[in-house]
């Protein structure tokens, strides 16, 4: 916890600024409609949620949640000012969304941070209804190269990598798991999940991070 508290008033920020491009990434391969509901889990300080409210406009909802109090209160400063906005403090692999009542959802960089990726991935899979899409940006270092093994290590120090390779995960839960680009870098991945069924596979969920 004490980790991301600190990073969401440093690189967090430094992130932010360069984050245009990417956002708008995000927002035209979830092809968000007016009127739908999207979810925006490890939300950090919040730097999509305004583009996620131009998308969905007034007669959507973003539900914006992250783990980190310190990243919580920022994000929340940024939404106060958009009554459909809701940001949530939350463990994403302990807490369900509710079933079936997100149009989609998108996840930068918080998968692979999380003490139980399957279970994370699940209640994901769980809170979209039949047809409803997630955009995953995440670490990816299922690669056995002297760079993926090093940030293997750093990865596990700083924010407690389990090793858990969230496309695999992902594709044991969703009907279709799809690259966004050609071509995949050696450590990230960009990929578009979609839900086919309405019956998501429930993994067992894990206590919450140890405070501190």
């Amino acid at each position: 916890m004490q980790f991301w508290d600190f990073a969401a008033l440093t690189y967090y920020r430094v992130l932010d600024r360069f984050a245009g491009k990417f956002n708008g990434l995000v927002i035209d391969k979830l092809d968000l409609q007016p009127g739908e509901v999207v979810l925006d889990i490890g939300c950090g300080t919040g730097a999509l949620i305004p583009e996620l409210v131009k998308a969905v406009g007034p007669q959507g909802r973003v539900i914006a949640m992250d783990y980190s109090a310190r990243m919580v209160a920022i994000a929340r400063k940024r939404a106060k000012n958009w009554p459909n906005v809701e940001v949530r403090q939350a463990d994403a692999c302990t807490t369900a969304h509710g079933a079936g009542q997100f149009d989609a959802a998108v996840a930068l960089g918080a998968f692979s941070a999380m003490p139980d990726v399957p279970a994370a991935i699940a209640n994901a899979a769980d809170a979209l209804k039949p047809g409803g899409r997630l955009f995953v940006f995440d670490m990816r270092l299922a690669r056995n190269t002297r760079t993926t093994r090093l940030l293997r290590a750093g990865y596990r120090w700083i924010a407690g990598f389990t090793g858990a390779d969230v496309v695999t995960e992902l594709r044991t839960v969703f009907g279709r798991v799809e690259p966004v680009l050609a071509t995949e870098g050696e450590t990230t991945t960009l990929v578009m999940a979609h839900k086919i069924t309405d019956t998501a596979t429930r993994s067992a969920c894990t206590p919450s991070r140890p405070a501190g």
